[in-house]
């Protein structure tokens, strides 16, 4: 018998005798999670209500939360006032009944920033186009200057004798 076969035995021999171990003590790390969370609860999805309206939702799960002001940002430009644009956690996920839940929201002040931001953007967007439109036309002439340039270099020019 080979190194390898007794290698392989001793393995097989080592495992058998480990897996029901192992299973019992996974057994029991799954069942005591499952026992842990049987009393959570899913957060509710608010995103996009009014913020009164997704307070009182969140107020009758009994759930602690905060309503934070977010800073303007080119992604808020398009949303409405004071509506819920995030939460955290995640509405749907399963949580317990006692997590703080963060409420993110964009006042009128935040918004109007947030479309001046993009307002911008776009204006420096069309701006970098036109200076690139404008390289484009400049080097275009450039090369048909050149171009012109060398065709008259190399256009054989008449000789006097050939009058």
């Amino acid at each position: 018998m080979g190194k390898l076969q007794i290698i392989g035995r001793l393995a097989r021999v080592a495992a058998s005798a480990v897996t029901p171990m192992a299973l019992d003590e996974a057994t029991k790390i799954i069942n005591n999670q499952l026992d842990k969370r049987k009393h959570y609860v899913k957060i509710p999805d608010v995103t996009s209500l009014p913020l009164d309206e997704a307070a009182k939702v969140l107020e009758q799960y009994e759930f602690n939360y905060a309503l934070v002001k977010l800073p303007a940002d080119i992604k808020y430009a398009d949303n409405d006032s004071n509506t819920v644009l995030r939460i955290l956690p995640k509405g749907g996920t399963s949580v317990d009944p006692t997590t703080f839940v963060k409420v993110y929201y964009a006042d009128a002040d935040t918004i109007d920033k947030s479309n001046t931001l993009f307002k911008d953007m776009v204006d420096q967007k069309i701006d970098k186009q036109e200076k690139h439109r404008q390289t484009v036309r400049e080097v275009a002439n450039k090369s048909k200057q050149v171009a012109a340039d060398v065709g008259n270099k190399i256009t054989p020019r008449k000789r006097n004798s050939d009058k």
